[in-house]
């Protein structure tokens, strides 16, 4: 269990990463079209600095709602796995299996 919550965990913080990066080219091209466009009206400026800040909150609120999501993913796969071990046990089994024949034919037909 403990590496499907390292893995959903990297997963949340490679999303994070990509979400702050986003914001970031967001910021730098207001600021470009800001300085190509000769914007200089104080009505113009904050109409682009309010939208800024609405996309920040819903780029705040997606990363709160997808680590609420990872998370009860990952209590959810928990649970199940616990209280179903044979199951759990089988389901992995058997992708493994399909897994090494679709290998064993790929590496059959070079």
């Amino acid at each position: 269990m403990n590496d499907i919550q390292s893995d959903f965990s990297m997963r949340k913080d490679a999303l994070a990463r990509d979400v702050d990066t986003l914001m970031a080219d967001v910021q730098a091209l207001l600021h470009d079209v800001k300085a190509e466009t000769g914007v200089g009206t104080s009505l113009e400026r904050h109409a682009l600095k309010a939208r800024q800040r609405a996309l920040q909150e819903r780029i705040v609120t997606l990363r709160e709602e997808s680590r609420a999501k990872v998370s009860e993913w990952a209590t959810t796969t928990d649970r199940y796995v616990h209280e179903h071990p044979w199951q759990s046990m089988g389901t992995v089994a058997a992708i493994a299996a399909t897994t090494g024949a679709i290998v064993a034919l790929a590496a059959s037909h070079r």
